[in-house]
């Protein structure tokens, strides 16, 4: 898999630098409806990736790190394609955010189920939605409509914080944002569920638009830690029929998800 529409190194790293030294904010805060409503422009630009990226997951219970192929797609279509040393794939695993496909090469076993917030939980040691993974993937946090939204200056990094309350849902996000190109670069999540914290780096223009190569999804506590290095990525691809979906192999047993 080849990275498209990535600028020439030169002026990439020209940009990337002119990103790193950001001007001072102004004095005044623009409205902080109209930074949200910016940053979700920037983030519908990015409908989905296909990419091969380094993994890794860190927690008290489970621990691994390995190559995979991910497919990305808005809203919650997810594929995960995890690769031996050698680069044979071992384990698929295909969800629209309804249903889950999993099948294990090894074992030659299929399973299906309905999509939970912890289907992923073999792979991964935080509850989330398909939804959520995939816009981790695409650089950006799970907002839908705020209740409220206000905003504030980080002078010494030179970023607005916006901070989205939820009041209905008892949930916060505050997120730290590029004050020209709008992209996020950290964003924390709290509710009485589950609370977390996302981190974006590695910074590259694609479309004329920065998107991170890197990003990172940590408990609060600190103890879980989830991150991804993309080597390999193509956005905003050319989807097949076949994609998102993982027919039985031949001679595969069936059993459902616990």
């Amino acid at each position: 898999m080849k990275p498209k529409n990535l600028l020439p190194f030169p002026l990439a790293a020209l940009l990337f630098c002119a990103c790193a030294t950001r001007p001072p904010l102004p004095a005044i805060p623009p409205p902080a409806e109209e930074v949200l409503r910016q940053v979700k422009s920037r983030e519908e630009a990015f409908q989905g990736l296909k990419g091969l990226a380094r993994v890794a997951v860190s927690s008290p219970g489970k621990s691994f790190h390995g190559q995979q192929v991910l497919f990305a797609r808005r809203p919650g279509f997810l594929r995960v394609e995890g690769l031996s040393p050698l680069g044979t794939p071992l384990l698929y695993l295909v969800t629209d955010g309804k249903e889950i496909r999993l099948y294990s090469a090894e074992e030659n076993r299929y399973y299906l189920g309905e999509y939970r917030a912890g289907s992923l939980s073999f792979a991964l040691p935080i509850e989330l939605h398909s939804r959520e993974v995939v816009n981790f993937l695409l650089g950006g946090g799970p907002f839908p409509d705020p209740d409220r939204v206000s905003i504030r200056p980080e002078t010494g990094e030179g970023l607005w914080v916006l901070e989205l309350r939820f009041l209905s849902k008892g949930v916060t996000q505050t997120l730290w944002v590029h004050p020209q190109s709008f992209h996020i670069l950290r964003a924390d999540v709290r509710r009485a569920s589950l609370s977390y914290q996302l981190s974006f780096s590695d910074f590259r223009p694609v479309e004329e638009k920065q998107f991170p190569h890197g990003m990172r999804l940590s408990s609060m506590d600190g103890r879980t830690k989830i991150s991804v290095a993309f080597p390999e990525l193509e956005l905003n691809p050319k989807w097949g029929a076949q994609d998102f979906i993982l027919p039985v192999p031949r001679g595969a047993t069936v059993h459902p998800i616990p």
